[in-house]
């Protein structure tokens, strides 16, 4: 602000204060800014894509990892414990790469799993595919299943299979200890959206993807069947 000895007092308080306002308005958006600026925390960012499937990590990212993965294959739980935890902290915390979990189901007991892990939507999704692959050992055993169960799912009774292998599996107490009640795991095993989803899913990677088993990685679309772990992963994700 230039002043002028012809100025007024008056009029000289009157531009100071002005120009005081429109400083302090300035440092307010400024301010704002800074704290609009603050680093995202990409490794707790979710969504869903188009196909239901679930994602961590920035949508916008350059490099997409996806995994195909079965709840009752024990190499995936293999993945999920040793190299999904460096994936997230290495590479998705910094946006630049993005990780997606999609279904290619093999069995009743693993569709079972699959609906479950959904119960909560996108906020809860990732937890819950952790505890149920780390879990897997507890539950993932078809010995348990009555034979009424089993018939159930021989006559492609799907929803009264997975009803009724939700209990005889052990996999109320286990998802209880996610906070989900037994009533809740019975609204989400009735979802026929996600059942839909899950299964067209499983098309695609066994279909027009050729996928052979689980787990199966892609990034940015290609298939990578060599890739079983984050020694594996690293020549595929940026520096």
């Amino acid at each position: 602000m230039r002043l002028s000895i012809l100025d007024s007092p008056m009029r000289i308080l009157a531009n100071f204060k002005v120009a005081t306002a429109a400083a302090l308005i300035s440092a307010a958006l400024l301010g704002d800014a800074v704290v609009g600026a603050a680093p995202v925390k990409w490794a707790s960012t979710f969504s869903v894509s188009s196909k239901g499937a679930f994602i961590v990590g920035n949508p916008a990212a350059e490099t997409k990892v996806v995994e195909y993965a079965s709840y009752t294959c024990s190499h995936c739980a293999d993945f999920e414990r040793e190299t999904v935890p460096g994936l997230k902290v290495q590479y998705v915390s910094t946006g630049k790469v993005s990780f997606e979990v999609r279904n290619l189901v093999r069995d009743g007991l693993d569709l079972t799993a699959a609906m479950l892990a959904r119960c909560g939507g996108k906020g809860r999704f990732f937890g819950n595919h952790r505890h149920l692959m780390a879990t897997q050992a507890k539950w993932a055993n078809g010995g348990k299943l009555s034979k009424a169960t089993i018939a159930k799912l021989d006559a492609g009774d799907i929803h009264g299979f997975m009803q009724a292998s939700y209990v005889e599996l052990g996999l109320v107490p286990i998802m209880a200890q996610r906070g989900l009640t037994a009533a809740q795991g019975k609204v989400c095993l009735a979802d026929k959206a996600g059942l839909k989803q899950i299964l067209d899913m499983t098309d695609e990677a066994v279909g027009p993807l050729g996928l052979q088993g689980t787990p199966t990685i892609l990034v940015n679309g290609q298939v990578h069947p060599e890739v079983g772990d984050l020694a594996t992963l690293k020549p595929y994700l940026p520096l």
